[in-house]
Parts: C-alpha cells; sequence; structure tokens
C-alpha cells in the first residue's frame, strides 16, 4: 500500500505550482497551434464566407471579458482576514477559471484554422496567447491583486514557514 503524505507548500512553492500551470497552459496552445500549421494545407486569409471569422473573434472578446469579470468577483471574495494558505488557493483558482476562459477561444480559433486554412484564425489564437503571456502571474501581482499586509508579504517573499 502506497503511503501518501500531504504535501506541505510554502509560498513559493504556490508561485512556482501556479508558474508552472500558466506555462503548460501556454505551451498547449502554442504546440497544437504550430502542429496545426504543419499539418493543414491550403493556407489562406481571405475567406471572408465563413462562419467562423465572426464566432472566434467574439468568442476571444468574451472570454477575456468573462474571465477578467469573474477572476476580479473571485478575487474580491476572498476574505481579508482568512489565512494566506486560503487566500493563495482562491486565488490560485481564480486564475484556473481565469485561463480557462482564455485557453478556450484559443483552441476554438486554431480548430477553425484546421478546418478552413485561414490564417486570420492563428492570428486570433497568438493575440490570446499574447494575453496569456501577459498575464503571468507574478509575486507582485499576487501581492498586488490580494492586498497582503506586512507579514503576508514577508512570507510570501521566501521565508520558508510552510502554511
Amino acid at each position: 500500500m502506497i503511503n501518501r503524505q500531504p504535501v506541505v507548500q510554502n509560498p513559493n512553492t504556490f508561485l512556482k505550482t501556479t508558474s508552472v500551470i500558466h506555462l503548460a497552459l501556454i505551451a498547449g496552445q502554442i504546440i497544437f497551434a504550430a502542429t496545426a500549421f504543419m499539418t493543414t494545407k491550403n493556407h489562406a486569409t481571405n475567406k471572408s464566407d465563413d462562419v467562423f471569422i465572426y464566432v472566434a473573434p467574439i468568442m476571444a472578446v468574451t472570454g477575456f471579458a468573462i474571465g477578467s469579470i469573474l477572476f476580479k468577483t473571485m478575487v474580491n471574495k476572498i476574505d481579508g482576514q482568512s489565512p494566506l494558505k486560503t487566500k493563495l488557493a482562491a486565488y490560485q483558482s481564480a486564475l484556473i477559471v481565469r485561463f480557462a476562459l482564455l485557453e478556450g477561444p484559443s483552441l476554438f480559433a486554431i480548430v477553425s484554422f484546421m478546418l478552413t486554412g485561414n490564417l486570420i484564425f492563428l492570428g486570433i489564437s497568438g493575440a490570446i496567447i499574447a494575453c496569456f503571456i501577459y498575464l503571468r502571474p507574478t509575486k507582485q501581482k499576487i501581492e498586488d491583486d490580494l492586498s497582503l499586509g506586512y507579514e503576508e508579504k514577508a512570507e510570501l517573499d521566501g521565508t520558508d514557514k510552510a502554511y
């Protein structure tokens, strides 16, 4: 029988975990887009009679807007008196929701490219990936978004206190 011990994380581990999740989502989109580009024949840029040409940008803008709104709502619901562990877990959930609402339209645009061969869809996906890169979680963004106090910032900055 395997004896599983719970993983004790400190704030630095949290930041690394969140960064790995972020990087994996970006890498998946880039690899999928590159694979789609290499395997799709008949690349074009002037097919404007396709319904996907309207759906993909609308999904991208909607995903970005709803993701931002839900992220802010979820972050604002985090209790300021909660321990840092609880705040970081809720923050990570909010980030994952935000990233999912961006990744969906990106993958839709890549699949639309595969179906139509229209390079505009890869451009849409590229713009979404650029937004993803901009939204990379950093220690400063976490501190600002959660309005951390002095002690919590010190704990996040590198003390090895497990939570």
